[in-house]
């Protein structure tokens, strides 16, 4: 298991230097071309944070603008704060996103591309969260997957901070 702190005692992946422990957010503010041959596309760049772990990715904006990312990251992470136990919040809509369970005071995160295989059932993109099962720690192959764990105050901390930011009352 790869926890983004090892060496802190509670595995918790740490707030370094006053830093949030965890975001998602766009650090660009006007949109790339992606060219891939004959499909060419809009994206807007974006970070993942999860402790000293960072991850760019490139948002599509096809299916969703940027409002759409923003409104859902914070939909996802208020369900898991009024007692889901279970979310998942994109980075590309409906493709890849990270998805979160809630184990008491603590909260798993993996990294999931959701391909048809993966499905659980037929896919409702107004309740994508239905697609997320258990909690695995090793993959259908025997390999640990990689895991990162945070708190539900680390998700409180990002509403907290992102909330007005993403969705302006």
């Amino acid at each position: 298991m790869l926890l983004l702190n090892p060496g802190r005692k509670d595995g918790r992946a740490g707030n370094l230097s006053g830093r949030s422990v965890f975001d998602i957010q766009f650090i660009a503010e006007e949109p790339e071309v992606i060219d891939e041959g004959e499909d060419a596309y809009l994206a807007l760049r974006g970070r993942t944070m999860l402790g000293e772990y960072q991850e760019e990715f490139l948002a599509p904006l096809g299916y969703w603008s940027r409002v759409d990312y923003q409104r859902q990251w914070v939909e996802a992470a208020r369900r898991l704060l009024a007692g889901a136990e279970r979310t998942g919040f994109f980075t590309s809509a409906f493709q890849f996103w990270w998805i979160m369970w809630r184990e008491g005071a603590a909260v798993y995160v993996h990294e999931q591309a959701m391909v048809e295989d993966s499905l659980i059932a037929p896919f409702d993109p107004a309740d994508p969260y239905h697609q997320i099962g258990e909690r695995y720690t090793v993959s259908e192959d025997g390999a640990e997957v990689s895991e990162w764990r945070l708190s539900v105050a680390d998700i409180e901390e990002f509403v907290t901070r992102r909330a007005s930011e993403y969705v302006p009352a």
